[in-house]
């Protein structure tokens, strides 16, 4: 295991030439990984993405602020959402997380998508 780099609360640690983030609670004073330090390092073996993403297709979109947008989906369904939270796509589409998604009345495709 080898630091990479590191932040006043995250360590970026190589570990078998993948790459991860960890908290820097996960690792222990000796050296070692916890049980979630351990999991997080099996998963970026694994190649595993970590934020599910659902689509959403738009009738409208529009700007409210520097910071938020309102989307106005085809059945009627409007909402508020940070810009800093969506990936805009160029077919009249925006890719929202899924823990958003679920507090949003949005239609949106069921399939999720890993970024």
């Amino acid at each position: 295991m080898r630091i990479v780099s590191s932040t006043e609360k995250a360590l970026r640690i190589e570990v078998d030439g993948a790459e991860t983030w960890i908290q820097r609670r996960w690792l222990r004073k000796d050296g070692t990984l916890t049980a979630k330090g351990l999991e997080s390092v099996q998963r970026a073996k694994a190649g595993e993405k970590k934020r599910p993403y659902v689509r959403v297709k738009y009738a409208e979109m529009r700007d409210i602020s520097a910071k938020a947008v309102v989307v106005k989906c085809f059945n009627g369904d409007e909402a508020i959402l940070p810009k800093s939270q969506i990936i805009e796509e160029l077919d009249f589409s925006i890719l929202v997380p899924q823990w958003l998604a679920d507090k949003k009345p949005l239609q949106f495709k069921h399939k999720q998508i890993w970024i």
